[in-house]
């Protein structure tokens, strides 16, 4: 890359010096041409009065004036009557004959090693007048200054390409120390970042935008690790309670009540892991662009209280208040399936989590373009510091991770992810010792 660079340099800076000097030699041309042009307009109007006569001794006449006018140039001159015939002309003239088209006009003409600057003009009589002057020393300092320009722009071929390469080196290290940064990064480096400091603006740009993709990164790495060990946590202990009663019950013969105990025990285990895999299938699912949820316009009222009637008896069980408050016939546009799901997963959590004598209510609350559907309990709460991690897989406010209630702490995040999967979101609050309000956010349907 820094050898293109270096080319690109050097070849657009060439071209720069080529333009300009092939500018300045054109111009200082044109300068010396104007000035000869303007002798010549000069010499032209002391030979209009002699050239009149055909006497040689006039012709001499003439050569005399625009010699003495003409300033030590060398000077010819040619007079051409109606018919083409030569009148007069100075010696030793070897210019072309001029054509009487275009007159009057100004050219060069090249006789020898002599540049010739040449006015053709017609006089009144019908003559036609031509004078050519040369200037040996303008010709002479034009040769010298192109020379000097020809040495420039070989000079600057080198200068071009050396410059270019330092700058292109020099624009190159930056670049290079990101990637020698980034080259070194491993899994057991992810902590590391590129360092900005003396970064030009733009790649200073670059490199905190890779650094916040490195921070992403990390991130994800650790939830990973972190999903990882909470996942053989979750399985150790009911594969090894389910591999412990096996072994009890196979080290001699038991009873058919023993075993038909062991059995459902082990049944119980096995509906637990069964239980985690199925809530991880779905979050892995939903996490992945595939089909959107079977989306219908199901009433509200309907689908709360087939979820109440199934959570009843449980919270009558353990003596709590379960009640909704929904208007009859509310729309909503939702997966049924997975809106039972949600609405079951965020009761059954609230039952957990409060005592005895405790209520808990469903309120839903209409906005012109968003329903809100709110659980709120009145158990123990949340403290502040969890708030932020609870749904997060497997994240349990308990310390000691108890599987009391068979909580297996994917609930909430399960939760999150339906929200997503139909565009809304859920939100928490809590107080300990109050109680927690858990809020699903989701566009309200099109009237």
């Amino acid at each position: 890359m820094s050898l293109r660079m270096t080319a690109w340099y050097a070849g657009t800076a060439f071209l720069l010096v080529l333009l300009t000097t092939s500018f300045l030699s054109w111009s200082f041309g044109a300068r010396i041409a104007g000035q000869e042009d303007r002798t010549l307009r000069v010499l032209a109007r002391i030979a209009r009065p002699l050239s009149g006569a055909a006497d040689p001794s006039v012709s001499r006449a003439i050569a005399s004036a625009l010699e003495r006018a003409g300033n030590a140039r060398e000077i010819q001159f040619r007079i051409i009557g109606p018919h083409g015939r030569i009148a007069l002309q100075s010696r030793s003239n070897h210019l072309p004959l001029p054509s009487s088209a275009g007159l009057p006009n100004v050219g060069t003409v090249n006789s020898g090693s002599m540049a010739f600057r040449v006015l053709t003009e017609r006089l009144p009589n019908g003559f036609m007048l031509q004078i050519a002057i040369a200037s040996p020393g303008s010709q002479a300092l034009l040769l010298r200054y192109r020379e000097t320009l020809t040495l420039v722009l070989a000079v600057s071929i080198i200068l071009c390409a050396v410059l270019g390469y330092l700058i292109a080196r020099s624009g190159m290290r930056p670049i290079e120390r990101i990637a020698e940064t980034a080259e070194n990064i491993r899994l057991s480096t992810l902590h590391e970042r590129l360092d900005v400091a003396g970064l030009p603006a733009e790649l200073a740009a670059l490199a905190n935008t890779f650094n916040l993709m490195l921070d992403r990164l990390e991130q994800s790495f650790l939830q990973l690790s972190q999903f990882s060990a909470d996942l053989a946590h979750e399985l150790r202990t009911p594969i090894s309670n389910l591999r412990g009663e096996l072994e009890v019950a196979l080290s001699r013969p038991r009873s058919d009540d023993t075993y038909r105990e062991v059995l459902g025990s082990a049944l119980e285990e096995c509906t637990r892991i069964s239980r985690v895999i199925q809530s991880l299938l779905f979050l892995a699912r939903a996490e992945m662009v595939g089909a959107p949820p079977a989306v219908e316009t199901l009433d509200l009222d309907t689908e709360i209280t087939t979820v109440l009637e199934f959570y009843q008896p449980l919270a009558a069980e353990v003596g709590l208040s379960l009640t909704a408050d929904v208007r009859p016939g509310q729309p909503i546009r939702f997966d049924r399936i997975l809106l039972q799901q949600a609405l079951g997963n965020l009761v059954a959590n609230a039952i957990a989590h409060t005592v005895a004598g405790g209520q808990i209510t469903i309120v839903v609350a209409e906005a012109p373009e968003q329903l809100t559907i709110r659980i709120t309990d009145t158990g123990q709460g949340i403290a502040p510091e969890h708030l932020p991690h609870v749904f997060d897989r497997f994240y349990r406010a308990d310390p000691a991770r108890s599987h009391v209630g068979g909580n297996l702490g994917l609930g909430l995040a399960v939760v999150r992810a339906i929200m997503d999967l139909h565009g809304g979101r859920v939100s928490i609050e809590s107080t300990q010792g109050q109680g927690t309000t858990v809020s699903l956010l989701v566009a309200a349907p099109a009237r």
